[in-house]
């Protein structure tokens, strides 16, 4: 009996001791599960966290992303013709620069890529399509491409003003795309490599489509100077204006008159291995050829073929008196019996003189550029402006493009005129001066106050 309790306790004994051990298990898996747990929460929290602090970067960025598209779809809020009105405030800087070599980004592209409301108004805005500018391309390649633009804009220009724009080109052509823009009223053609194998002067083929309302003509060559004939404007009837750079005219029988013609410029590039020294121009055939000329820029040296040469109508003279090689032949050979204002571009005014001289009696405005007060140039002035004979009627006095005068020598010069006139010396129909325009750098000259009180002084 005594061992079968006692084998009862040992086995009581026993499982005390395995549930004692399971106890101490259990505790320890509570301690790992607790400290687990404790770090699960801490994860939580720190999750969490990150979670505000996305869902606060993200609220910041979907307000930001509302404002851009507000600013996008702004049309929404502007009307679409006040988009319009900025547009063609930025079509008119590319106006500006569709001379340059390279040819400006279209702003009707540039609108039309933004969004849609913007490209709706682009595609009715007919003006921004208004410019056809193209490159003839040396090799051929990319014609198809330049004709599909071109195609692209006609589709669209609507009834505004056409200006074409042809780049590169080695001939006197239009291309064929643009032989229906006989509307345009402005075509510039820049030359390069001009092909002169054919014939030693450039012409439009007689094949051109006659363009009746085209008053402005341009052409320029890039790298060389070409000839061009009696011939080259019987596309462009109602021409008013031509401006040639790098080109020369050569007389050829028959000359036909281009009555309409108003206003001329020929002259150089400025370019550094082509300016405007080596152009020439013979003034006879210019009064031949456009015997109703207003304005005339001859930005270059002058010839004279015959004498008597006389341009009747002229009013406006531009010239580069240091560029004339035969200023005495040409003040005797040529007259200007109407001109009103003369303009003289370069770094100086070298045999400017004579030439007010010759053609100065009615002359009531003088444009100058390049005086400086330590060269001849203003001995140049005081015999021009210091002799009221030369210039009788001048009353306007411009100086451009200076950056600094000798106004002691003006002063002088003003108030003498002003003295001869005003003590009757001066013959009938002479004037004093009384505007002057001055680089703004003069407006602290000692000699200023003197000026003032004989002439009105404006700054440049």
């Amino acid at each position: 009996m005594m061992n079968t309790e006692r084998e009862s306790v040992n086995t009581l004994d026993a499982k005390i001791h395995q549930l004692e051990q399971d106890a101490e298990m259990g505790r320890q898996r509570i301690q790992r599960l607790t400290a687990q747990l404790e770090a699960e929460t801490r994860s939580v929290r720190f999750h969490e966290g990150a979670i505000l602090e996305l869902q606060s970067t993200r609220n910041a960025l979907g307000q930001s992303l509302e404002r851009m598209q507000g600013i996008i779809s702004s049309r929404r809020r502007i009307p679409g013709e006040i988009w319009r009105m900025i547009f063609l405030l930025l079509w008119g800087g590319e106006f500006r620069r569709k001379d340059w070599s390279k040819p400006p980004i279209s702003v009707a592209l540039q609108v039309g890529a933004v969004c849609q409301g913007w490209r709706a108004v682009a595609q009715t805005t007919t003006r921004l399509w208004s410019i056809l500018d193209y490159t003839f391309s040396l090799e051929g390649r990319v014609k198809s491409r330049s004709d599909d633009k071109l195609n692209h804009y006609l589709d669209r220009i609507g009834t505004a003003t056409p200006y074409i724009v042809l780049r590169n080109a080695s001939l006197l052509s239009i291309p064929d795309v643009l032989c229906q823009v006989t509307t345009a009223t402005e075509l510039r053609i820049m030359l390069k490599h001009p092909d002169l194998q054919a014939e030693p002067w450039l012409r439009f083929p007689l094949s051109t489509p006659p363009f009746s309302h085209l008053p402005t003509l341009l052409i320029s060559s890039h790298q060389y100077i070409i000839h061009i004939g009696p011939d080259l404007l019987h596309p462009f009837p109602s021409l008013d204006y031509l401006q040639l750079r790098n080109i020369e005219i050569h007389s050829l029988r028959p000359i036909v008159p281009h009555i309409n013609l108003k206003t001329l410029l020929i002259g150089g590039t400025w370019q550094r291995l082509h300016p405007w020294t080596n152009v020439s121009i013979d003034v006879a055939i210019v009064a031949e050829w456009f015997p109703n000329l207003t304005t005339l820029e001859l930005d270059c040296d002058w010839q004279i073929s015959r004498p008597q040469v006389i341009l009747h109508h002229v009013e406006s003279l531009t010239i580069r008196s240091s560029a004339i090689t035969n200023v005495h032949g040409l003040t005797l050979g040529a007259s200007f019996p109407t001109l009103f204002e003369i303009t003289n571009r370069g770094d100086n005014i070298k045999g400017l003189a004579p030439i007010v001289q010759a053609w100065g009696e009615n002359v009531e405005a003088l444009f100058l550029s390049g005086i400086e007060p330590y060269d001849g140039s203003s001995q140049d002035l005081s015999e021009i402006l210091g002799d009221i004979g030369k210039l009788p009627q001048l009353s306007e006095l411009y100086f451009r493009n200076t950056a600094q005068i000798d106004l002691a020598l003006v002063a002088d010069a003003v108030v003498r005129r002003s003295d001869l006139v005003t003590n009757g010396m001066a013959t009938d129909g002479q004037a004093e001066l009384t505007y002057i325009t001055l680089p703004i750098i003069c407006n602290s000259d000692p000699n200023l106050e003197r000026l003032q009180q004989h002439v009105d002084v404006h700054w440049q």
